[in-house]
């Protein structure tokens, strides 16, 4: 998979994520954070979330990982709450992923 993904909101906006090694640490800066998977040869979102902190994703890949064959995650820094949460809405709103996490 690409290491930059850009993905669309309802709204027609383009969100741009960077992939993240998850043999790695998750930061601990705040922003949002998609888990994907190939299927068909297309991307799916399967799980989409906003943390104050991004370490906070960790639990949820677990779980998309073990119950859904989630293959990347892929995060987006955005320290402005609002900036995070609307970003989150739109994209939670076109993709409908199955695992979705918001702190607000």
């Amino acid at each position: 998979m690409k290491d930059l993904l850009d993905i669309e909101g309802a709204s027609g906006a383009l969100y741009r994520f960077r992939l993240h090694d998850t043999n790695r640490e998750l930061p601990a800066t705040a922003g949002n954070y998609l888990i994907v998977r190939r299927e068909e040869g297309a991307l799916q979102v399967i799980g989409c979330g906003e943390a104050q902190s991004l370490m906070s994703a960790r639990p949820l890949w677990a779980e998309a990982v073990a119950e859904h064959g989630a293959e990347q995650l892929y995060l987006r820094l955005n320290v402005a709450r609002a900036h995070r949460v609307g970003e989150h809405e739109d994209i939670v709103a076109k993709h409908r992923p199955q695992l979705v996490k918001n702190e607000g």
